[in-house]
């Protein structure tokens, strides 16, 4: 089994070589600069036989490193889900809540998809975003990390709520709808965010993060300035709703948002 950690502990000592070699090298290049300006070629000859030596090192550790990197199998390494299983793991260790299989994670507010077929030989995606690493720990802490930014950010369940409320009001009146019945979150997150360049700002997973909060601030809060109180209708199979996950764990799939003084459609 392939292990990223032992690949890198493998590596550490020859990068430092190779720093401390490079160090040496910059050294002598300035030794040179220094005494062929001064016409000191007594020591331009010392520092150029130095000089060799140390190219010779750093020739070798490259060789020895590039050996290395050459025997890590990154293709089998996702292909055969070492890689999957490390980075559950790593999720594990740093407390993040981990959905699926396969490959195909939720790591709330996030989705992570680790592909390795021959068509995305080593592919790790944090939602849209292709990120350029085969070490799990490093994915893990990215997503510990936005994880970390994104409930840092003060949230309002009331002015969320008043917005959600008027975004479902105009679906009512553009679809013809009447109120109370039940609209689409994702028809009301557009009708929020209008603009697609908008949404680059505040995009659909963004929304969910929000939707979560809201949720996780329980029922007494989806209430909007008017005084009408809310709710959100679950999706069945949990592929078509919004999937929000409370900070005490709890998992629920929303779909979409109803006044409780209306009358719903079936």
């Amino acid at each position: 089994m392939a292990d990223y950690e032992e690949f890198l502990s493998r590596l550490q000592p020859m990068q430092k070589g190779l720093k401390d070699s490079a160090a040496a090298v910059t050294r002598l290049q300035k030794t040179l600069q220094k005494n062929t300006e001064s016409g000191n070629l007594a020591e331009v000859g010392k520092a150029l036989a130095s000089l060799s030596e140390e190219i010779e090192r750093l020739s070798a550790l490259s060789a020895e490193l590039s050996r290395e990197y050459t025997a890590f199998d990154v293709p089998s390494y996702f292909a055969g889900g070492d890689f999957s299983r490390q980075l559950l793991d790593c999720c594990g260790e740093k407390g993040i809540d981990v959905r699926g299989e396969k490959g195909v994670y939720e790591m709330f507010p996030y989705k992570v998809r680790v592909l390795g077929d021959a068509e995305h030989p080593a592919e790790v995606w944090m939602d849209r975003k292709k990120i350029p690493s085969a070490r799990p720990a490093y994915v893990a802490g990215l997503i510990e990390a936005g994880q970390k930014k994104l409930y840092s950010v003060a949230f309002k369940p009331a002015p969320f709520m008043n917005d959600l409320a008027e975004a479902y009001d105009t679906a009512c009146k553009k679809s013809g709808a009447r109120f109370g019945s039940n609209q689409p979150l994702t028809k009301i997150y557009k009708l929020m965010v209008p603009l697609s360049r908008s949404r680059k700002e505040y995009d659909a997973q963004a929304f969910a993060f929000d939707l979560a909060r809201l949720y996780d601030a329980g029922t007494q809060s989806w209430v909007d300035k008017n005084g009408v109180q809310y709710a959100f209708g679950t999706s069945r199979d949990g592929s078509s709703g919004i999937r929000v996950l409370s900070r005490a764990g709890t998992e629920s799939y929303i779909s979409t948002l109803r006044p409780l003084n209306g009358d719903a459609e079936s």
